[in-house]
């Protein structure tokens, strides 16, 4: 079971590192080591695949995939406040371009990314994917589990 999950992570981090790397530096230029962790894990757990499309016509909602993509960097970069984030955002080309956006423009409202994130926690999205990463990983194993209680 160990093995599969290893084996797993070996080719996503030998894909990321021998494609995705080189092609994004030469997009973006020399990457940090925070910016090839949030590549990694936003390649592994490929949270886009989790957003919902609206559909709806009227005015362009700003990119949920975009906006989730930066609540992934906010925890990676130890990032305390959303403030915090859209400053990092604005300074941090390499970081807005891996989020999704292009330009400092194209980076919501503190409001926005506000009700994103409670949309986010609403809907239990972090949940949801780790089960699914679990389901994926797991779903022709048995799992074991022993609980001892220790003796004082």
């Amino acid at each position: 079971m160990m093995n599969k999950l290893k084996e797993t992570l070996s080719n996503y981090w030998l894909t990321i590192q021998s494609n995705l790397f080189p092609w994004l530096q030469e997009e973006v230029g020399e990457l940090t080591q925070k910016q090839m962790l949030l590549i990694t894990v936003l390649e592994v757990i490929r949270i886009e695949e989790y957003i919902p499309s609206d559909g709806l016509p009227g005015r362009k909602r700003s990119s949920r995939i975009a906006i989730a993509r930066a609540f992934i960097a906010k925890a990676i970069y130890d990032l305390s406040t959303t403030r915090m984030l859209l400053d990092r955002l604005e300074c941090d080309l390499a970081l807005r371009r891996i989020c999704g956006w292009e330009k400092k423009t194209d980076i919501p409202s503190e409001s926005t990314f506000s009700r994103a994130f409670a949309a986010f926690s609403e809907s239990q999205l972090p949940s949801l994917i780790h089960e699914s990463l679990i389901k994926d990983q797991y779903q022709e194993e048995i799992v074991g589990h022993i609980s001892r209680r220790m003796r004082q």
